[in-house]
């Protein structure tokens, strides 16, 4: 559907999200995990993690570049394997410590958290000495907007919480990642109790894949649908998708390829929900793209990306959309 080489100049922003059945979800979801296409990577110039699945499995990989740390015992580095690697010209020592059955190093499929996953820099202005004061608006207002305007509606982890799912944050707590500590709470699981971490990252899988979607999912799935309006999502799960349409999950690299920058131009505003941060640097680039569009956040609290020109309006969105569906019956 966004293929830039169509003949026609057709804006697909403003046409209407893709329908998907329960059937057609649960094969295109066996098929991502059968094809590894689930991961997540936390990489640093000494060292880098990696959570996947290959084959319907879990795994986890551990990559120390050069040294291992120092504060390991002799019987924890023992866990490790020495490789020599060939980085360009030159050969490095990686020590790796893996859990299940990791693809090889070409085959990898993951994201991480580099800035090569960005469109834009990121919109944050919690930077500023004096912090924006968006306007503030009520559902009646937003509804009075949405009836004549132009609107691509974007979601982050706050929309699926109330699911089940953890945010990206949570779910790094949970496993102990903490990359800024020589040694963390995840290296620490990965010697002594590795079983502990493949529990967890399961859990969270599953609840990606397979928790209904909330009641602010389903009262988006018809608003996008009545208003002609796509869904993009930084979100790995798929409880939209659950709700009877397809979101897209977006990275720099595929709204690169994917979307015009005049495409922008025409959308009038960006409805954003329970989305804290612009990680995607995708606010960053509509403003650039187009500086007359506004964004307006629905959410418990102000997110960084709001300017001046903004709109904000606060409260739960379990509770808002449901009652913005209802106003659109």
């Amino acid at each position: 559907m966004f293929s830039l080489e169509r003949k026609e100049e057709r804006n697909p922003l403003l046409e209407g999200p893709e329908l998907i059945s329960p059937e057609e979800l649960e094969k295109e979801l066996k098929e991502k995990l059968e094809k590894g296409e689930i991961g997540f990577s936390f990489p640093l110039e000494t060292r880098c993690y990696w959570l996947g699945y290959k084959e319907g499995k879990p795994f986890f990989v551990i990559e120390y570049f050069d040294s291992l740390p120092e504060e390991l015992e002799e019987r924890e580095k023992e866990k490790f394997t020495k490789e020599i690697r060939k980085f360009g010209e030159a050969e490095k020592v990686v020590y790796v410590l893996k859990y299940g059955e990791a693809p090889k190093l070409e085959e990898r499929v993951q994201e991480s958290l580099s800035e090569k996953y960005r469109i834009a820099p990121a919109r944050n202005f919690e930077r500023e000495k004096i912090r924006p004061l968006p306007q503030e608006i009520e559902i009646s207002q937003l509804t009075e907007f949405l009836k004549d305007k132009r609107v691509l509606f974007y979601t982050g982890a706050g929309i699926s919480m109330a699911g089940g799912v953890p945010s990206f944050n949570q779910l790094q707590e949970k496993l102990g990642i903490e990359m800024s500590q020589k040694i963390d709470g995840f290296l620490k699981k990965a010697i002594t109790n590795p079983e502990e971490l493949m529990k967890i990252w399961e859990d969270f899988i599953k609840a990606t894949f397979e928790n209904p979607p909330t009641p602010a999912h389903c009262s988006l799935a018809k608003l996008a649908q009545k208003l002609n309006a796509q869904i993009f999502t930084e979100n790995i799960d798929y409880l939209q998708e659950r709700a009877g349409v397809k979101a897209i999950h977006i990275s720099g690299p595929w709204l690169r390829e994917n979307i015009k920058p005049e495409w922008l131009k025409e959308i009038d505003g960006v409805i954003t929900i329970g989305l804290s941060y612009d990680d995607r640097g995708f606010l960053g680039w509509y403003k650039e793209n187009n500086p007359n569009g506004k964004i307006i956040a629905i959410d418990l609290e102000q997110p960084s990306y709001l300017g001046n020109e903004d709109f904000m309006l606060a409260g739960d969105c379990q509770e808002i959309l449901p009652e913005l569906e209802e106003k659109f019956a």
